[in-house]
This record gives C-alpha cells, sequence and structure tokens, in this order.
C-alpha cells in the first residue's frame, strides 16, 4: 500500500449472513485506511451502541485491511430495517448501508443496492487565474449513481453566488468537481470541504487555502 496516509475506502460493501439458525445476523465488511478508521454503525440513522444482543468487531487482517463486523444475537422483528456502517478517519470518510427486511416465514432478506458509493480519484487541488484573483478547487469522484456535491469553507456551506459557482461534469461514472471563487480576498483563507454523497454512502476531502503576504501568492494546500 502507499505509505501517505488516505480516506477509508471499502473493498467489500457490508454483507449479511445467518448463524444459530437464524437467531445470529452477522454485518460484515472490508475497507482500506490509513491511519486505522473510528466505526459507527447505525439502524434506520440510529447510532448503534454495544450490549448483551449487539457486538461490534474490528481486524486487522493485512497492511491497512480491516474486516468490520457487526453480530445482532436474538433477532427479533424490530431488528429489520436500514442498516449504515460508517468509517472515518482524519483524511475523510465513507458509509455505505444495506437493508434488512423479514420475509412472511421469518428468514432475513438482505437487499443491497448496486452501484459503488463515492470515492475520490483525485483529491481536492487548487488553481489560480486571472493573477490570482480567481480560484479554482477541483477534484474527481468515482460514483455511481451520480453523487450530489457539497462545498464548505470553515464549516459553513458554501452557496452558488455571483463569487462561487460549482460544476460538475462527468464522464461515465467519473465525476469532476469544481469550485470556483473570485474576487478573491484574505477572508476566503482557510479549510475547505467537499462532501459527495449517493444512495450507496458518502464520502469527503478537504483542503486549506492560506495567502502568505497577498491573494495573488500561490496558496498552499494540504
Amino acid at each position: 500500500m502507499a505509505d501517505h496516509d488516505f480516506a477509508p475506502s471499502f473493498t467489500q460493501k457490508p454483507q449479511l449472513r445467518q448463524e444459530d439458525d437464524g437467531n445470529r445476523l452477522v454485518f460484515e465488511c472490508q475497507l482500506i485506511a490509513k491511519p486505522k478508521p473510528a466505526i459507527e454503525w447505525y439502524r434506520s440513522e440510529e447510532l448503534l451502541s454495544q450490549n448483551s444482543r449487539t457486538k461490534f468487531k474490528i481486524q486487522n487482517f493485512g497492511e491497512n485491511k480491516y474486516f468490520v463486523v457487526l453480530e445482532l444475537d436474538d433477532v427479533i422483528d424490530t431488528d429489520a430495517g436500514l442498516y449504515k456502517v460508517k468509517a472515518k478517519n482524519r483524511m475523510g470518510e465513507v458509509s455505505a448501508s444495506i437493508n434488512l427486511n423479514f420475509s412472511p416465514v421469518d428468514e432475513p432478506v438482505e437487499k443491497q443496492i448496486d452501484g459503488l458509493a463515492p470515492t475520490f480519484i483525485k483529491k481536492p487541488s487548487i488553481q489560480q487565474e486571472n493573477d490570482g484573483k480567481r480560484l479554482i478547487f477541483e477534484c474527481q469522484i468515482q460514483a455511481d449513481p451520480k453523487p450530489q456535491i457539497r462545498w464548505s469553507h470553515n464549516s459553513k456551506v458554501i452557496d452558488n453566488t455571483p463569487r462561487h459557482k460549482f460544476k460538475v461534469q462527468n464522464d461515465g461514472k467519473l465525476y469532476c468537481a469544481t469550485l470556483e471563487v473570485d474576487n478573491v480576498s484574505f477572508e476566503d483563507s482557510g479549510k475547505y470541504k467537499v462532501t459527495a454523497k449517493n444512495e450507496l454512502g458518502e464520502s469527503s476531502a478537504t483542503i486549506s487555502l492560506n495567502f502568505d503576504i497577498s491573494p495573488s501568492n500561490i496558496p498552499s494546500s494540504l
């Protein structure tokens, strides 16, 4: 694997299997990340906690590779719902979902949505135009279906304004997302975050804009 740190990315989306004649359900997935990610599980948007029925596991099985498991014992009807696993480290986060339904004979049935959760193929970079008066943030994302793109500056969502323009162009499942900032000033410095989200999950990446003396200087990025 590469030496540099990187955001989590699924190598195997959540899958569901039964044990103990259906009394135990095991959700499992695999991902890569550096550093080790924090894992959260949700059912119908409610954060799950470990208890006598619910157990979490994360095992390292290779360089930057992790096997993530949710075990559910003594399964009951109210366990049905949309389960989501979220993996997050300081480089970004990703999530994926799987739906648990029960058939009339009380056998769990999984519904896995086909497609790709958003993954950054190229992290955000910054270009200058018009003698530094215009900045262009650009990144590339792979996703299916088409993701919703959101940009924020110092944790505040950026709206489409005469100074801020968004563009998304795609070639199949590859999307190029750009943010243009006109009439650049010192107030534009800070941390920028781009988030891509679709039905299968979401991912985010950040870049910092710093000015040394004047806005016309080349901004530095993380």
